[in-house]
């Protein structure tokens, strides 16, 4: 236990242009609210302890009750609640160590400081339990933005490198018993700052930091940390391992139902956000049953239902109004989704170019058609969403609420029919005494199959025995496996 009063900050401050988070500004530089009204419930505390602190403008250590809350609230306490701060990407936390200056051996002790303001800062720290303030500062920096990275995270193997950001897998190192645990590194480098102006990649790496701190679905992926060094930011993220939706393409296994799924959690994943939809920007974090993470929110931005006012997008994916400078509105991500999904559905881009011009006109004039050859396995519900989707004009094309609904119905159709198959393929192995479709129909019979689809299906999909191809063959066996080993995704 330190006896002595006086204590010396080991690290410097250093007050430089870099920081993509800057320290807030306050006109009296008050660290704690002290007006508390609230009653704290029990339920909302994930860590309560008893820790030293030397506070503003203090020499003496101090010892309060500090609570933290779910909420990211942190509250000090003595007999009753004497003050709470709230913590956000605008309070800097890191672990450092005190050291007493009166002590000839230099004693040393590691603490927390909590930075609100440039010379606004709090230390606490358990100087008899040296691992209850690093899980301290575990829990704290799930709530702010944080300095530290080499103590807690080892650096494993890189993951992508992409125009404004490496991604590296790491591990966590502390806790001790959370050492298996692998994370996404996403790192930006104060060097971007001779490719773009420091403004724009402020604005870049704050927008992404913020939108996932706020997005709270199942569907994008989880932002842990953000950690802010010398030259870099890192956001800890969720690991997603299953590749993107482009892997998924190139193996060539997907399916209609997958396809619909896969396009209605993207809308429930972007309910307020607008952003840069494509297929590189949608990780596979489960197969069966499908299950998606949307990343990569640079660009994004929160819907305003009259005008956006980011103008990114991506070449092929890009709404036809936005050639003409057209107000930007959630329409335009209608038009984006649409694209995907008819990528989704048949293995092709709709426009399709090597070179880069050619490209963009053919997106700008959106001549889009539906080759027979890719599309008559399609059934024709799913065929009709797409062009509503991608109607040329925004005024026309169909809503957000509207498509969710109508993917919903189309979903729970599918699955319908797919329980339908698996309670036929299920009453007998001997296909000649049920009028259903078995896997012995689907592997040797093309004529049954025929007569069995149009007798179990009610979609148009116009079939007929010359039709059947390998394709359509293996997509009904996938299915077949789908329906029946795998559970259905409630929405």
């Amino acid at each position: 236990m330190l006896k002595t009063k006086n204590f010396l900050q080991i690290e410097k401050i250093d007050n430089i242009d870099w920081p993509i988070f800057k320290y807030g500004q306050s006109r009296n530089n008050t660290f704690w609210e002290k007006k508390i009204d609230q009653k704290v419930d029990a339920n909302l505390i994930i860590i309560k302890d008893n820790l030293m602190r030397i506070g503003k403008n203090k020499s003496v250590p101090k010892k309060y009750t500090y609570l933290l809350l779910k909420s990211g609230t942190l509250m000090y306490q003595d007999s009753k609640i004497k003050g709470k701060i709230q913590l956000n990407l605008q309070t800097f936390i890191k672990k450092i160590e005190l050291t007493n200056e009166e002590d000839h051996n230099q004693q040393k002790i590691v603490a927390i400081r909590v930075q609100k303001y440039q010379n606004c800062q709090l230390y606490i720290w358990n100087p008899e339990n040296q691992t209850c303030t690093i899980n301290w500062y575990k829990k704290l920096a799930q709530f702010s933005v944080s300095q530290n990275f080499e103590g807690f995270y080892k650096i494993l193997e890189p993951i992508d490198q992409g125009a404004f950001s490496s991604v590296f897998l790491v591990s966590q190192l502390i806790p001790e018993e959370s050492r298996n645990k692998k994370f996404a590194a996403k790192i930006y480098s104060q060097s971007l700052q001779q490719k773009i102006l420091g403004n724009q990649m402020r604005d870049f790496v704050i927008s992404e930091c913020q939108i996932l701190k706020m997005a709270k679905s199942e569907f994008i992926v989880e932002l842990y940390e953000v950690i802010q060094l010398e030259d870099v930011v890192i956001l800890i993220l969720e690991y997603i391992q299953g590749g993107t939706l482009s892997n998924l393409i190139k193996q060539n296994e997907i399916h209609e139902l997958m396809s619909s799924e896969i396009c209605h959690q993207i809308i429930l994943g972007l309910k307020e956000i607008h952003r840069d939809i494509k297929l590189d920007n949608i990780l596979i974090a489960q197969f069966n049953p499908i299950l998606v993470k949307i990343i990569d929110f640079g660009f994004a931005e929160k819907i305003n239902k009259n005008q956006l006012i980011n103008k990114q997008g991506t070449p092929g994916y890009i709404a036809p109004e936005l050639f003409d400078l057209a107000p930007y509105t959630e329409n335009c991500e209608i038009f984006s989704l649409g694209i995907l999904f008819y990528i989704l559905l048949c293995g092709n881009f709709p426009f399709r170019s090597t070179n880069y011009e050619v490209l963009l006109e053919r997106n700008k004039q959106c001549q889009i058609r539906f080759q027979l050859d890719e599309w008559k396995n399609i059934s024709s519900s799913a065929q009709r969403m797409v062009q509503r989707m991608l109607e040329k004009d925004p005024i026309r094309r169909i809503t957000f609420s509207e498509l969710s609904i109508l993917l919903e119905l189309h979903i729970s159709n599918l699955k319908s029919k797919g329980s339908h198959l698996r309670q036929n393929l299920n009453q007998s192995s001997n296909s000649s005494n049920i009028r259903g479709i078995t896997y012995e129909i689907i592997e040797k019979s093309p004529s049954k199959l025929v007569q069995a689809i149009k007798d179990n299906y009610d979609d148009d999909i116009g079939l007929d025995e010359n039709s059947l191809n390998n394709q359509f063959i293996w997509n009904l066996q996938q299915s077949y496996k789908y329906y029946n080993k795998q559970k259905w995704i409630s929405q």
